[in-house]
């Protein structure tokens, strides 16, 4: 018997679908299209609205609070020019107390009408370049200026606040800057009220922003600046399209706000971003304060242009324009008239309206689902809303992975997430052997941790460890490090493994550097509150080693093995011979010679070798070397006189580097050593390496 043809049930479904829907769908297009063109000028004029709604609340809010503080300064005495500069450290204090009570200010000054200046600014946004001409110390403190008197005798005073209210030395240099020739000041006094200036760069740290200018009662101005960035930032949010240009503009200013262009190397990203920015930018500022809406072609696209302006602030006035992609507004209008497509077919039976609902809610919970697997694959467990279905079958499956989400980001807490990645993208990697890699590797451990445990109860011991961990875990990982393994209070950790590093060795270092200076602020910290303390010691080398799966069939742990972790291991002990906290070996002070300053301490044969090793330690960033070139300039010639066998002077230079580093391990190790030397004699066949006979 000749076998029949069969058609699929959904081929069946589908084709009795279309003979209905096709004659309505048909009709419901044509209506479709007819109401485009007014959904789309809807659509855009509400997100516009909400647009023009946000950016007034930004810069109307924040500057009506910076205004009413300026106008409660101008009524103090102590603003009044008749005060005199005998009033500046109050003024000064005050214009601080400003930045630290308004976060949206960036800089609070005051003028007067003989050219004095008095400002406050925050140096966050200074780069580095700038940080280094100012001479900005470390954690972004508050800095204080003066400008006074006149001609070429004018001159800028400036230092810097500290957290604790503490003035750094002053610096002073000749300025030009006349704070009646800025446009705050002259706008504030010609109105005599509040005026807000056109977006500008600020003439200190170069970042875009405006200034609102307060005039004093008794004469003078009082202004204030604000950037721009996080307004930037805020109209991305109203981003009407995903290729949607928007910008905020002054007729009065060649500096805009606005979002940034999308990643070239995405797929939906449209060609032609400049010229669309500078069509809008070009009629943004030829609008005048006129509402503006026209189709334009640029880059060989259609784009719908608008300009709206909005309500002038403080005498100041702002136009919100936007070019919107045409082909992406009708991604919306595709959406319409379809949903217009399932409410024609739901009129032709109940049975067809089943299948659609069914087939659209089946659909959308699966889709969500494959989003939220692909996330978990990415091991990205943000994403905590269940998907919800009235398929039973379809909420089992969210259910379940849940739980899968939920056992995974408790199990990412064990394993490290480059390890994970490496072995989905290749899972024949999981056997048992490794690779031969340059690493550099890391030990670490609590001096007199045991000592320590005896007098703390084991909950409160555990406690304080993951704190210090966590401290510690956090350089490492900040710097590309893989923790390997937790050894009781010790840590072992690597770098170029899993992932490639070329730069393992420089990271590792400044993960050590970085690690040490957050044991020490966490044991401050544990010191004033009267706990015991851990000071810890670091062990770093670099080499070749084995790194890979190593363990039984059914339980593998990742890790290396060679010469280098013992020899890392062994330079963490050795601090405690010469009382450091850092100790590497020369490979490694030599790759990253340019990097950081090194002292050489000494050469060793450690226990249970017989090659000699060189042993640094690490002082700092290479940009911390004047700080520490007169030590080492000390230690150097200890060193040279030491290695030359003339033990006087070894001691003499030691002693000297000793009075400007007191305390240093190093120097009082090496200056005992001499001081035997000189009574014993040194041992035969002495080649100036140290010998340890423990560990």
């Amino acid at each position: 018997m000749a076998s029949r043809r069969s058609v699929p049930f959904s081929v069946t479904i589908l084709t009795l679908m279309a003979l209905i829907v096709v004659p309505l769908s048909s009709t419901l297009l044509w209506l479709g299209w007819r109401a485009v063109d007014r959904l789309e000028k809807e659509d855009v004029d509400q997100r516009m609205a909400e647009l023009d709604t946000a950016v007034v609340g930004f810069l109307s809010t924040g500057l009506r609070v910076v205004v009413s503080v300026g106008q409660a300064l101008g009524e103090q005495p102590a603003f009044a020019p008749q005060a005199g500069t005998a009033a500046d450290d109050e003024r000064l204090r005050q214009l601080v107390a400003v930045l630290r009570r308004h976060p949206s200010a960036d800089a609070a000054f005051a003028g007067y009408p003989d050219g004095r200046m008095l400002y406050a600014g925050r140096t966050e946004s200074l780069g580095p370049a700038q940080r280094e001409e100012f001479k900005v110390p470390p954690g972004d403190p508050i800095v204080v200026r003066v400008i006074e008197d006149d001609g070429t005798e004018r001159r800028e005073t400036w230092r810097f606040v500290g957290v604790d209210d503490s003035l750094g030395e002053p610096h002073t240099r000749a300025s030009d800057f006349d704070p009646r020739r800025r446009p705050w000041y002259g706008a504030a006094v010609l109105s005599r009220a509040p005026a807000l200036t056109a977006p500008y760069r600020f003439a200190w740290s170069r970042e875009p922003g405006v200034s609102v200018g307060v005039p004093m009662p008794r004469g003078g101005v009082l202004g204030f600046d604000s950037s721009l960035g996080t307004l930037s930032r805020l109209i991305v949010q109203y981003k009407i399209t995903p290729n949607a240009v928007i910008l905020v503009a002054s007729a009065h200013s060649d500096v805009f706000i606005e979002t940034r262009p999308c990643d070239p190397t995405d797929a939906t990203c449209l060609p032609g971003d400049d010229e669309v920015r500078a069509e809008v930018r070009r009629t943004a500022i030829e609008a005048a304060g006129r509402s503006v809406r026209r189709d334009v072609e640029v880059a060989g696209r259609a784009y719908k242009l608008i300009v709206h302006p909005i309500p002038p602030i403080y005498g100041q006035g702002f136009a919100v324009a936007a070019a919107v992609p045409v082909e992406e507004l009708t991604v919306i209008s595709r959406a319409l008239l379809e949903r217009g497509a399932y409410a024609g077919a739901a009129s032709v039976g109940l049975a067809i309206l089943a299948a659609t609902l069914v087939s659209f809610l089946l659909s959308r919970s699966m889709a969500r689902l494959a989003v939220k697997t692909q996330r978990i694959r990415d091991l990205d467990f943000s994403d905590t809303v269940p998907v919800r279905s009235r398929i039973t079958e379809v909420l089992r499956l969210s259910e379940a992975v849940e739980r899968m989400r939920e056992g995974l980001e408790v199990f990412g807490h064990y394993v490290s997430k480059d390890l994970v990645r490496q072995i989905m993208r290749s899972p024949a990697s999981t056997g048992v052997g490794g690779e031969r890699r340059d690493v550099t590797v890391m030990f670490t451990d609590i001096e007199g941790f045991s000592r320590i445990s005896e007098g703390i109860a084991p909950e409160l011991l555990t406690s304080r460890l993951s704190r210090y961990f966590e401290a510690l875990g956090h350089a490492i990982s900040a710097n590309r490090g893989m923790i390997d393994k937790y050894i009781g209070d010790s840590v072992m950790a690597f770098w170029n493994a899993p992932e490639p590093d070329p730069d393992h060795v420089l990271h590792a270092c400044r993960a050590a550097l970085q690690a040490a200076a957050a044991s020490r602020e966490l044991a401050e910290k544990w010191h004033g509150r009267g706990r015991p303390v851990f000071r810890t010691r670091f062990g770093l080398h670099a080499g070749l080693a084995l790194v890979g799966n190593v363990g039984a069939r059914d339980r593998i742990n990742y890790t290396l093995v060679g010469n280098v972790a013992n020899q890392a291991s062994r330079l963490e002990g050795l601090n405690k011979a010469y009382g450091t906290e850092i100790l590497a070996s020369i490979e490694v002070s030599q790759r990253t010679a340019k990097a950081f300053v090194w002292r050489s301490i000494d050469r060793i044969v450690a226990a249970g070798t017989t090659e000699v090793m060189g042993i640094c330690e690490p002082l700092g960033e290479a940009d911390t070397a004047a700080t520490h070139a007169p030590f080492l300039e000390r230690w150097l010639a200890g060193r040279a006189a030491y290695d030359d066998g003339r033990f006087a002077e070894a001691i003499a230079a030691f002693e000297q580097a000793a009075a400007l580093r007191p305390g240093d391990g190093p120097c009082r190790v090496l200056i005992a050593r001499c001081t035997q030397f000189l009574r014993d004699g040194v041992p035969p066949g002495w080649d100036g390496a140290w010998h340890f006979d423990f560990k």
